[in-house]
């Protein structure tokens, strides 16, 4: 497994040794052949003021898992995600999370996975089910600075490197700004700590955007602790020269509850819109 040239990726390539993959301590288990498993620790520093984890955390998980899987579905081509619902029915607090994932559905230009949302207390038990996810990825035809995987050889591997983990709240560390939380505008900077192997902001931390942002205008709205419970996201283009930014508006309220759009935009390439998602926040 070591040798593999999926491992000789992770550790020298992509990602470099500080990044926001490593520092979320992932690892990724094939079971068999049709089913992943990504398992990351839940630390203080992912969790919301609530003590949950943050659902731009766990969107970044299932994005890792999916691509995992698509990525043997569609070799030697490459992907790209599409589309991620993550829903919640309550929130990740301690332990390990364990999201297990199989595809459910290939066309030829589009693959369909389907993921089980565990947290678990330790490795013999069965854990409590925290939700599940629905991803969609695009399929693209491979080019010559496209990653080489050797697929058929990995069962297992971790993006965690010698002194990878989080020291201050994860959204700290991304670099994640709220600059009007009642109009729902936060931003990020390109960094490459954020950047997937396209050179362009990694779909987890667009996603983190979009969970933020919806989660600030549930609260400025209702007066009330809300977090972001459910979401649903539609990735539109890649982006690569931020600053990040999001723009959002409140389909839905009511005294614990707010549905809002939010649309996450590349200021620096004429606010090229990247992503449309839709964030159910909750006070439960």
């Amino acid at each position: 497994m070591e040798n593999n040239k999926l491992s000789e990726v992770i550790t020298s390539d992509y990602p470099p040794l500080h990044h926001m993959l490593r520092d979320l301590l992932i690892s990724v288990e094939f079971p068999d052949s049709a089913r992943c498993v990504v398992r990351a620790p839940v630390v203080p520093e992912i969790c919301t003021d609530r003590g949950g984890v943050h659902i731009g955390v766990l969107a970044t998980l299932m994005d890792v898992l999916g691509a995992s899987l698509a990525i043997r579905a569609v070799y030697p081509d490459w992907i790209a995600t599409a589309g991620l619902s993550i829903y919640t029915t309550g929130p990740a607090t301690s332990g390990t999370i364990v999201a297990s994932g199989t595809v459910i559905r290939t066309w030829q230009t589009m693959n369909v996975i389907d993921v089980d949302i565990r947290v678990k207390s330790s490795s013999s038990t069965p854990g409590t089910s925290v939700g599940c996810a629905i991803i969609n990825f695009s399929r693209l035809p491979r080019k010559k600075d496209t990653l080489e995987v050797k697929v058929d050889s990995v069962t297992s591997t971790t993006f965690a490197a010698e002194g990878s983990g989080l020291h201050r709240h994860y959204l700290d560390e991304v670099g994640l700004r709220i600059l009007d939380d009642r109009a729902g505008i936060v931003e990020i900077k390109m960094s490459d700590y954020i950047r997937n192997s396209f050179n362009a902001i990694q779909g987890g931390i667009t996603a983190l955007l979009a969970d933020i942002a919806g989660q600030c205008v549930a609260r400025a709205i209702t007066g009330q602790h809300l977090t972001t419970k459910d979401m649903s996201m539609h990735y539109l283009s890649q982006g690569k020269v931020g600053p990040f930014r999001t723009r959002a508006r409140v389909l839905r309220k009511t005294g614990d509850t707010a549905l809002t759009r939010v649309e996450v935009v590349d200021t620096g390439a004429n606010d090229r819109l990247l992503m449309v998602a839709m964030n159910t926040a909750t006070l439960d």
